[in-house]
Protein backbone atom coordinates (compact mmCIF):
# COMPACT_ATOMS: atom_id res chain seq x y z
CA UNK A 1 0.00 0.00 0.00
CA UNK A 2 1.14 3.49 -0.83
CA UNK A 3 0.20 6.56 1.20
CA UNK A 4 -1.01 9.24 -1.19
CA UNK A 5 -1.69 12.23 1.08
CA UNK A 6 -3.20 13.40 4.37
CA UNK A 7 -6.03 15.84 4.93
CA UNK A 8 -6.86 17.61 8.17
CA UNK A 9 -10.54 17.66 7.18
CA UNK A 10 -12.00 14.13 6.91
CA UNK A 11 -14.85 15.34 4.67
CA UNK A 12 -12.37 16.61 2.09
CA UNK A 13 -10.54 13.28 2.20
CA UNK A 14 -13.83 11.43 1.73
CA UNK A 15 -14.74 13.61 -1.27
CA UNK A 16 -11.44 12.75 -2.97
CA UNK A 17 -11.79 9.03 -2.21
CA UNK A 18 -15.36 9.03 -3.55
CA UNK A 19 -14.30 10.81 -6.73
CA UNK A 20 -11.50 8.36 -7.36
CA UNK A 21 -13.96 5.49 -6.80
CA UNK A 22 -16.08 6.87 -9.65
CA UNK A 23 -12.91 6.77 -11.77
CA UNK A 24 -12.32 3.11 -10.92
CA UNK A 25 -9.52 3.68 -8.40
CA UNK A 26 -10.02 2.29 -4.91
CA UNK A 27 -8.51 4.35 -2.11
CA UNK A 28 -8.89 3.85 1.62
CA UNK A 29 -8.93 6.33 4.47
CA UNK A 30 -7.22 5.68 7.78
CA UNK A 31 -7.98 8.03 10.63
CA UNK A 32 -5.07 9.07 12.82
CA UNK A 33 -4.29 12.67 13.67
CA UNK A 34 -5.36 13.40 10.12
CA UNK A 35 -7.19 11.49 7.41
CA UNK A 36 -4.54 9.51 5.54
CA UNK A 37 -5.41 8.29 2.04
CA UNK A 38 -3.87 5.00 0.93
CA UNK A 39 -3.69 3.34 -2.48
CA UNK A 40 -3.58 -0.45 -2.69
CA UNK A 41 -2.68 -0.74 -6.39
CA UNK A 42 0.62 1.13 -6.70
CA UNK A 43 0.52 0.91 -10.50
CA UNK A 44 -2.14 3.67 -10.46
CA UNK A 45 -0.09 6.05 -8.33
CA UNK A 46 0.76 8.47 -11.17
CA UNK A 47 -2.89 8.76 -12.17
CA UNK A 48 -3.95 9.32 -8.55
CA UNK A 49 -1.25 11.95 -7.93
CA UNK A 50 -2.21 13.85 -11.09
CA UNK A 51 -5.86 13.85 -10.03
CA UNK A 52 -4.85 14.85 -6.49
CA UNK A 53 -3.06 17.92 -7.89
CA UNK A 54 -6.26 18.93 -9.74
CA UNK A 55 -8.33 18.24 -6.63
CA UNK A 56 -6.11 20.41 -4.42
CA UNK A 57 -6.38 23.30 -6.91
CA UNK A 58 -10.19 23.26 -6.74
CA UNK A 59 -11.71 20.90 -4.14
CA UNK A 60 -15.09 22.60 -4.56
CA UNK A 61 -15.41 21.57 -8.20
CA UNK A 62 -18.88 20.08 -8.85
CA UNK A 63 -17.40 16.83 -10.16
CA UNK A 64 -15.83 16.18 -6.75
CA UNK A 65 -18.92 17.21 -4.86
CA UNK A 66 -21.17 15.00 -6.98
CA UNK A 67 -18.86 12.00 -6.64
CA UNK A 68 -20.06 11.13 -3.15
CA UNK A 69 -23.60 10.81 -4.50
CA UNK A 70 -22.46 8.83 -7.52
CA UNK A 71 -20.35 6.38 -5.53
CA UNK A 72 -23.47 5.12 -3.76
CA UNK A 73 -21.56 4.45 -0.55
CA UNK A 74 -23.24 5.60 2.65
CA UNK A 75 -20.75 4.15 5.09
CA UNK A 76 -18.12 6.88 4.95
CA UNK A 77 -16.74 5.94 8.35
CA UNK A 78 -16.81 9.53 9.53
CA UNK A 79 -17.55 9.74 13.22
CA UNK A 80 -18.88 12.99 14.60
CA UNK A 81 -18.58 13.90 18.23
CA UNK A 82 -21.90 14.14 20.02
CA UNK A 83 -22.68 16.88 22.47
CA UNK A 84 -25.14 15.44 24.97
CA UNK A 85 -27.27 18.00 26.74
CA UNK A 86 -26.47 16.88 30.31
CA UNK A 87 -22.74 16.66 29.62
CA UNK A 88 -22.82 20.24 28.34
CA UNK A 89 -24.65 21.37 31.48
CA UNK A 90 -22.16 19.61 33.72
CA UNK A 91 -19.13 20.83 31.77
CA UNK A 92 -20.05 24.52 31.83
CA UNK A 93 -20.75 24.80 35.57
CA UNK A 94 -18.64 24.17 38.65
CA UNK A 95 -19.73 22.67 41.98
CA UNK A 96 -20.75 25.97 43.61
CA UNK A 97 -22.94 26.82 40.64
CA UNK A 98 -24.56 23.38 40.84
CA UNK A 99 -25.14 23.64 44.61
CA UNK A 100 -26.96 26.96 44.19
CA UNK A 101 -29.02 25.58 41.29
CA UNK A 102 -30.03 22.47 43.26
CA UNK A 103 -30.91 24.60 46.30
CA UNK A 104 -33.14 26.81 44.12
CA UNK A 105 -34.93 23.79 42.66
CA UNK A 106 -35.44 22.20 46.10
CA UNK A 107 -36.83 25.44 47.55
CA UNK A 108 -39.09 25.84 44.50
CA UNK A 109 -40.43 22.31 44.97
CA UNK A 110 -40.93 22.94 48.69
CA UNK A 111 -42.77 26.19 47.93
CA UNK A 112 -45.15 24.28 45.67
CA UNK A 113 -45.73 21.59 48.29
CA UNK A 114 -46.09 23.61 51.52
CA UNK A 115 -47.07 26.94 50.00
CA UNK A 116 -45.43 30.28 49.40
CA UNK A 117 -46.43 31.81 52.72
CA UNK A 118 -44.87 29.04 54.79
CA UNK A 119 -41.58 29.27 52.90
CA UNK A 120 -41.62 33.07 53.24
CA UNK A 121 -41.91 32.71 57.01
CA UNK A 122 -38.93 30.32 57.07
CA UNK A 123 -36.61 31.93 54.51
CA UNK A 124 -37.57 35.55 53.80
CA UNK A 125 -35.61 38.69 54.62
CA UNK A 126 -35.78 39.54 58.35
CA UNK A 127 -38.81 41.84 58.23
CA UNK A 128 -39.21 41.85 62.03
CA UNK A 129 -36.41 43.18 64.31
CA UNK A 130 -36.74 39.99 66.38
CA UNK A 131 -35.56 37.99 63.33
CA UNK A 132 -32.38 40.01 62.67
CA UNK A 133 -30.17 37.40 64.40
CA UNK A 134 -31.43 34.58 62.18
CA UNK A 135 -28.48 35.05 59.83
CA UNK A 136 -29.64 32.56 57.19
CA UNK A 137 -32.43 34.98 56.29
CA UNK A 138 -29.88 37.39 54.79
CA UNK A 139 -29.12 34.96 51.93
CA UNK A 140 -31.83 32.26 51.78
CA UNK A 141 -34.37 34.52 50.08
CA UNK A 142 -32.25 34.26 46.92
CA UNK A 143 -33.40 30.65 46.54
CA UNK A 144 -37.11 31.56 46.35
CA UNK A 145 -38.81 31.71 42.95
CA UNK A 146 -42.55 32.14 42.52
CA UNK A 147 -43.19 30.79 39.03
CA UNK A 148 -41.77 28.21 36.67
CA UNK A 149 -40.71 30.89 34.18
CA UNK A 150 -39.01 32.85 36.97
CA UNK A 151 -36.90 29.91 38.14
CA UNK A 152 -36.07 28.70 34.62
CA UNK A 153 -34.90 32.14 33.52
CA UNK A 154 -32.84 32.70 36.68
CA UNK A 155 -31.28 29.22 36.57
CA UNK A 156 -30.39 29.62 32.92
CA UNK A 157 -28.54 32.86 33.57
CA UNK A 158 -27.01 31.56 36.80
CA UNK A 159 -25.68 28.53 34.90
CA UNK A 160 -24.43 30.66 32.01
CA UNK A 161 -22.85 33.52 33.95
CA UNK A 162 -22.12 31.89 37.32
CA UNK A 163 -20.62 28.83 35.65
CA UNK A 164 -18.34 30.98 33.49
CA UNK A 165 -17.17 33.05 36.47
CA UNK A 166 -16.60 29.95 38.57
CA UNK A 167 -14.65 28.22 35.80
CA UNK A 168 -12.51 31.33 35.33
CA UNK A 169 -11.86 32.19 38.99
CA UNK A 170 -12.19 28.76 40.58
CA UNK A 171 -14.31 27.65 43.53
CA UNK A 172 -12.81 29.95 46.16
Amino acid sequence: MLMITSFANPRVAQAFVDYMATQGVILTIQQHNQSDIWLADESQSERVRAELARFIENPGDPRYLAASWQSGQTNSGLRYRRFPFLATLRERAGPVTWIVMIACVLVYIAMNIVGDQTMMVWLAWPFDPALKFEFWRYFTHIFMHFSLMHILFNLLWWWYLGGAVEKRLGQR
